[in-house]
Formats: structure tokens, sequence, C-alpha cells
């Protein structure tokens, strides 16, 4: 991997502070960057050692003050992270898009309507009835079952499977190993066994999504399962039967979500964290790693903890557990103490 200053400059209308024949060898961090790498200075606090350290040259905010070696080049920018952004879209490995059209080994089914632009790659299903938008991209044995509407713009990675009635709005992005519309996880306990409910809702992802490897979205038993526009969910997290969840959503891995929750917009939950069943999550909720929500919670709720609370109420428990701890060695040499003056006293009335 092999690109210029001049073309970074290039890529994001950037100020090139520096010699713009620089060519640099890769990318990354400012505390790991390499002999020849470009890095990234968003804050001041990484301006401190680049001039010390072995990189090339940084794409640095405007308004963070840097002073490089003579041998160093600065692209400045409004805002770093967002030019990185389109440096790495220009650098991307090559993908595995098949040619427009359809694949030769690919099965569709006679009522399936496939628009021309679209790309669909070997050994791919496509049932009755299904609807493939403009220039979307199913890759190598992408399953979508009967009655699946895709938008336009869409991209499903190898071995995605679509359940049957699913629907995908424009510009989603589904990884590898995602299974949209399996059964929610329902079953009615009598006579000595568990009896299955069938679920014959469906799921919807609205538009912008992007959805990481193996993650699952189950289908509502009556009526949708909802992601809601712009969201984004990282590798194995599980969605049950009945969410619907809000705009920008950002559900970080292994996240679970029980069935039937419903949550506002701009929910953000950290890794491992899990919501329970039959609960509402107000707009702007965040959820620290490996927390457990188990009631509602307001909008702006900031939720901490197994069972998670308020993150104001989870620091004051925790600040009284420590002074806990001090009061519990506080009265340990207390005992001592009184055990000791009631030894001494016994001995003098002996």
């Amino acid at each position: 991997m092999k690109f210029s200053a001049r073309q970074v400059t290039q890529w994001t209308d950037g100020q090139c502070i520096g010699p713009d024949n620089t060519v640099f060898s890769g990318i990354e961090v400012v505390d790991r960057v390499q002999t020849g790498f470009l890095t990234l200075i968003g804050a001041a606090k990484f301006a401190k050692n680049f001039a010390s350290s072995p990189a090339a040259g940084a794409l640095c905010n405007a308004d963070v003050e840097v002073r490089p070696r003579p041998d160093q080049v600065i692209i400045r920018v409004p805002n770093a992270d967002l030019a990185m952004i389109k440096v790495l879209e220009n650098l991307q490995l090559p993908s595995d898009t098949p040619k427009v059209g359809v694949h030769p080994t690919t099965t569709v089914a006679a009522t399936a309507v496939i628009d021309p632009s679209a790309r669909i790659g070997p050994q791919c299903v496509i049932g009755e009835n299904a609807v493939i938008g403009c220039r979307t991209v199913l890759e190598a044995q992408v399953f979508v079952g009967d009655g699946c509407v895709i938008g336009n713009d869409c991209r499903l990675h190898a071995q995605c499977v679509i359940r049957a009635q699913s629907e995908l709005g424009h510009r989603v992005i589904l990884h590898s190993g995602c299974v949209i519309g399996a059964d929610g996880f329902g079953y009615v306990f009598s006579e000595g066994r568990h009896h299955k409910i069938p679920h014959i809702g469906q799921v919807r992802i609205e538009d912008d999504c992007e959805l990481g490897a193996n993650t699952c979205v189950d289908r509502g038993k009556y009526t949708q399962t909802v992601i809601g526009a712009g969201s984004k969910l990282d590798n194995l997290v599980q969605v049950g039967h009945n969410v619907v969840l809000g705009r920008h959503t950002i559900l970080v891995s292994q996240v679970g979500v029980a069935g039937s929750v419903t949550a506002g917009d701009y929910l953000v939950m950290g890794g491992g964290s899990v919501l329970a069943d039959h609960i509402t999550v107000g707009a702007g909720t965040q959820v620290a790693g490996f927390s457990a929500v188990v009631d509602d919670t307001p909008s702006g709720a900031r939720m901490l903890g197994a069972p998670a609370r308020p993150a104001r109420q989870f620091f004051a428990e925790l600040k009284a557990l420590s002074r806990l701890t001090k009061s519990l060695q506080d009265l340990k040499e207390l005992q001592e103490r009184v055990a000791k003056i009631e030894s001494t006293t016994k001995d003098h009335r002996a």
C-alpha cells in the first residue's frame, strides 16, 4: 500500500505543509506509528510526540498546533477523523464485488424481480416474489427468502441469510453470517414439554443501517421487528422478536436485546450489555458495557451496573461501599481493642 501526500491532500481537500511528494507506506495511530507511515492528529495530546516519532506525516485538525520536523509533512483539515474516512475509502482492499447481472450458478425463482444494475454473485438463492433493488450487491452464497424486499445500493456480504418477508431499506450493509428473520425464541411450557410458538411477523431494517458479522435479528411474533434508520450494530449482536429500535442506534459487540423492547432514537449500548424483555428505553440512553437494564429508562439516561441504575446512583453506591470497607476495618480494630481490655480486666480480677 503506497500513496502520496499529494493524493491525501486531493482526497481530503486539505492544505499540505511540507513536501507533497512524500510517499506513505501505511497508516497507524501516533503511539504505534512506523517509519514512513501516515498518522492522525485530532487533538493536542496527540501532537506532543509527533516530531520525535518515525511518522512521515499526519492528517491534522486545523486548530491543533503541531511542530513537525523538516522531513515530515502535515495535511491540515477541519476534521482529521472525517478526513481519514476519505483516505480509507480510497485505500479500501479489493472487494468480492460480482459483475453486473446474475451469476450462472445462482438460483432465482421465476417470480423474483432483480434490477438489471444489481450484482448477484455465485451460488446465491433468491426466492419467490423477492425484490432486489438498483445497484445492490449480493456476494457469494447469500440466501434471500420468499417475499423479501431489498432496496437500492445495499451490500450483503457472503453467506448472509435473509428469511422470508424481511425488508431492507436503501444502502443497508450486512456483513458475513448475518441472519435476518429467524424465528424468535418463544415457547409455552405445558404437559411436561416446551411447545414452539410460530412466528409469522417480519423484520424491517431501515435505510443506512450496517450490521456486523454473525449478528441476528429475529422476526416478530405477529408484526415487525424494526431496526431504525442509520443504526449500526457490531458483530455478534442479538435482537429479539418484536423489538423496535429507534434511529441511529449503536450496539457494540455481544449486546443482547430481549424480545418486545421499545427504544428511542440514539440509544448507545457498550459491549456485552443487555436489555431485559418488555421494557421501554428513552431516546438518547447510554448503557455501559456489561450492564443489565431491567426496567424502563427515561430519555437521556446513563445506566451502569447489573442490575443497571443511573450513573449518579451507581457511583454514589460505589463510594459508599468504599467507606463501608474502611468502617469494617475500623470495627475490627475496635473489637480487638475491646477484647484486649476485657482480657486485661479479667486478669486483674483473677
